[in-house]
């Protein structure tokens, strides 16, 4: 099952509109902020949740008189951000994979709990993508075949989000590496290139950001 997160963070309206069309996910999941991008459009969500504590009350009050539509409400004063409660819905759900948008810019600590969110979700067996109009980004645990083809964007980069990636072995890259073991400090997997029509990423332990952009 696929699953769409709305975020609260700043939401590129024309990419959200394509990524909806293109990915016709099975459950939407609209989250605080997220909701007046819902309601501009009239996107009925599957879930809503949030301490809403930055929407529009008159959007919360029509989605509230929408009684299909079950509303969670939390208070500010929580142990974890809108977006893993909704990353958490999303995966007691069922979803096999998730994908956050308004989950980049605006505020940087809630963006690295949105990384974070990657992570944890990856270890529960879930691929979660947090996507805007110039990145795509997710948490490796396993080897994977990129086709340049279906790449997002020009350049990928990795980075380790455990301590340690143990055995990392790039092919069909401009920048190859083999039985490299990369560590949260290290750096020189910013920026590569895909040069095959399909490249490797190869490793034994640990988990792997990565992370396709474009200019």
């Amino acid at each position: 099952m696929d699953t769409l997160l709305l975020c609260g963070g700043p939401l590129e309206e024309a990419f959200a509109l394509t990524v909806l069309e293109k990915l016709q996910p099975d459950c939407i999941i609209g989250i605080d902020r997220g909701l007046n991008f819902c309601y501009q459009y009239r996107i009925h969500p599957d879930y809503i949740l949030g301490d809403f504590d930055s929407i529009d009350k008159k959007i919360l009050d029509y989605y509230e008189h929408q009684s299909e539509i079950p509303v969670k409400r939390y208070k500010p004063e929580k142990d974890a951000t809108d977006t893993r409660i909704g990353l958490e819905l999303a995966i007691k759900l069922g979803s096999t994979r998730v994908f956050l948008l308004g989950a980049t810019g605006g505020r940087l600590d809630h963006y690295m709990g949105n990384l974070q969110s990657l992570t944890a979700a990856r270890r529960e067996g879930v691929e979660a993508w947090i996507l805007d109009s110039r990145n795509a980004l997710t948490v490796l645990d396993k080897p994977t075949v990129i086709s340049r083809e279906e790449q997002f964007g020009t350049y990928i980069s990795f980075l380790a989000m455990s301590d340690q990636v143990e055995g990392l072995t790039l092919t069909g890259f401009k920048y190859p590496l083999h039985e490299y073991t990369m560590t949260s400090f290290d750096g020189i997997g910013v920026s590569n290139e895909i040069q095959e029509k399909t490249a490797k990423v190869e490793f034994s332990k640990g988990l792997l950001l990565m992370v396709m952009s474009k200019d």
